[in-house]
C-alpha cells in the first residue's frame, strides 16, 4: 500500500527540531489547506486527513513523540506513515476494519495548551483592558476563548471559537446599563428597588437564552458549529420558577434548580442536527450536595448555639471566648469552601452530568478524581497567592488539562462518518440568524 509521506514530520511539513508551538501551528496550517482543497472538484483523499491527525496526535504528546523519534532512529529513515492497519511500528488509535460491528471505543479529550503560551495572551489582555478602561475586555475574551477552544483536542482535531468582539461588547453594555439602573433604584428607595427587581425577572431568561445561543453558535468542531434551541418559556420556568424556589426553601431546592439548569442547557444544544441528551437524576445531584450541606448546617448550628449561650450569660467567659473564636474562623471557613468544597462539588457534578449525557449514539464519560481535583485547586490557590496573581494563567491551563484528561467520548461507529453526516445535514440559515440577533453577556 502506497505511503502518504516519509514520516509524521513530513506530514506536518516540519523538521525533527520543531517545538510544540511549531507543531501546533503546522497542524493548524495543514488543516486549513485540507479544508480549502475540500472545496475544489478534486477533493483530497480521506487517508491524508487521517495521517494528518495521527501525526499531530503522536508529535503533540511529548512521551509519544519521544517513542516515535526513537523508532525513527532505529529504522534509519525507512519508517513511513501508512494507513493504521499497515504498520504496527507506528502507534495508532484507529481500529482495523473488520466484518464484525465495531464496539464503542473511547476517544479521550486532551488539552495541549501551555502556561507560558497563555501567560503572554493573559498579560496583554489585562494591560490593554486597563488602558482602554475595560473596552478591550471583549476582544480579550475572544482571544482567551480561542486559545482554550483550539487547544482542546478530540480525535486529533481541536475545537474553535468564532465570537465577534462587538457582539460581546454590546452584551456587556446591556449588562452594565441594567446593573446601573438597579443600583440607582436601590439608592432611591426600597420600593423602587423591589419594583426594579420585579421588572428584571422576566428579562433574565431572555438574556440567558441569547447568551447560550451565542456561545453555542460560535463554537465549532471540525468546521461544524453547535447550536442552541431553548425557548424563552423553558428558560423562564428554570430561572424564575425553579430559581425562586431556592431562597423560599432556604436553599434546600438548589440541587433541583441546578439539575434543571444543566438539563435545559444540554438538552437544547445540538451538534449539527443531533441533540445532546442529559439523563442525570435529581437524587444523584442531592447526594452530591448532601455532605457539604451537612457540614454547613453543623457550622451554622454551632455558631447559633454558642451565640445563644454567650448572650444568656450561662456560659460565662468561656462562651464569649468561643464565640469570638468562631467569628475569627469565618475567613478561614470561606477559604476552605473555595479550596475544598467548591472543587468537591464541581468534580462530582461534572462526573454525574457528563456521564449521563449522550450525543446521538455516542456517550460521554467523565472520571474526574475528586481528591486530585481538590489537590490541584489547593496548589493553584497557594501558587497564585505566593506569586501575587502571576500564576493565574498556569492555574487555568492546569485545570483545563486536568479536566480534559478525565473526559472521554465513547464513540459508536465512526466519528468521521458522524461529523461528515452532520455537516451534510446542517443549514447555514440558522447560523446567520444566530449571528445577527444574539449577544453575549458572559464575562
Amino acid at each position: 500500500m502506497q505511503a502518504l509521506a516519509a514520516t509524521y514530520y513530513d506530514v506536518l511539513g516540519i523538521g525533527p527540531e520543531a517545538t510544540l508551538a511549531d507543531i501546533k501551528a503546522a497542524y493548524a496550517r495543514q488543516l486549513g489547506a485540507f479544508r480549502e482543497k475540500m472545496k475544489t472538484p478534486e477533493k483530497p483523499a480521506a487517508e491524508s486527513l487521517d495521517a494528518l491527525r495521527q501525526a499531530f496526535t503522536i508529535l503533540g504528546d511529548p512521551l509519544s513523540r519521544e517513542s516515535y523519534d526513537a523508532s525513527l532512529n532505529g529504522v534509519a529513515n525507512q519508517a513511513v506513515v501508512q494507513e493504521p492497519q499497515a504498520e504496527a511500528a507506528i502507534p495508532t488509535h484507529t481500529p482495523a476494519a473488520t466484518a464484525e460491528p465495531a464496539e464503542p471505543r473511547e476517544e479521550n479529550f486532551r488539552f495541549t495548551g501551555e502556561g507560558g503560551e497563555y501567560f503572554r495572551i493573559w498579560i496583554v489582555n489585562i494591560l490593554l483592558s486597563i488602558v482602554t478602561l475595560g473596552i478591550y475586555s471583549a476582544w480579550a475574551k475572544v482571544r482567551r476563548e480561542q486559545y482554550f477552544h483550539r487547544n482542546l483536542m478530540l480525535d486529533g482535531s481541536g475545537f474553535d471559537y468564532h465570537g465577534q468582539p462587538m457582539a460581546i461588547l454590546k452584551g456587556r453594555i446591556v449588562a452594565v446599563v441594567l446593573l446601573f439602573g438597579l443600583s440607582a433604584a436601590q439608592r432611591f428607595s426600597p420600593l423602587a428597588y423591589g419594583i426594579a427587581i420585579l421588572c428584571l425577572l422576566p428579562l433574565v431568561p431572555w438574556l440567558a437564552v441569547k447568551a447560550f445561543r451565542f456561545r453555542a453558535h460560535n463554537t465549532s468542531y471540525r468546521g461544524l458549529r453547535f447550536s442552541f434551541h431553548g425557548s424563552y418559556g423553558q428558560a423562564f420556568k428554570v430561572f424564575v420558577g425553579y430559581g425562586l424556589l431556592v431562597p423560599f426553601t432556604l436553599w434546600l431546592a438548589f440541587p433541583v434548580f441546578y439539575r434543571q439548569l444543566r438539563k435545559f442547557v444540554l438538552d437544547n444544544t445540538r451538534f449539527g442536527t443531533t441533540a445532546f441528551e442529559c439523563a442525570v437524576s435529581t437524587g444523584t445531584i442531592y447526594k452530591i450536595f448532601l455532605l457539604p450541606g451537612l457540614v454547613f448546617l453543623a457550622l451554622f448550628v454551632g455558631l447559633v448555639l454558642t451565640a445563644v449561650v454567650a448572650a444568656s450569660g450561662k456560659g460565662g467567659q468561656e462562651a464569649l471566648v468561643a464565640l469570638g473564636f468562631l467569628f475569627m474562623l469565618i475567613p478561614l471557613i470561606f477559604v476552605a469552601v473555595q479550596a475544598v468544597v467548591v472543587p468537591y462539588v464541581t468534580a462530582r457534578t461534572n462526573n454525574a452530568v457528563w456521564s449521563s449525557t449522550r450525543l446521538g449514539e455516542h456517550h460521554f464519560r467523565s472520571r474526574l478524581p475528586v481528591g486530585g481535583y481538590i489537590g490541584l485547586t489547593v496548589v493553584n490557590w497557594l501558587a497564585t497567592v505566593f506569586t501575587l496573581g502571576l500564576f493565574i494563567p498556569w492555574a487555568r491551563v492546569r485545570v483545563a488539562r486536568f479536566r480534559a484528561a478525565y473526559l472521554a467520548l465513547a464513540v459508536s461507529g465512526s466519528l468521521d462518518d458522524f461529523v461528515a453526516g452532520e455537516a451534510g445535514s446542517a443549514t447555514a440559515i440558522g447560523d446567520e440568524a444566530a449571528e445577527m440577533f444574539d449577544l453575549d453577556i458572559g464575562l
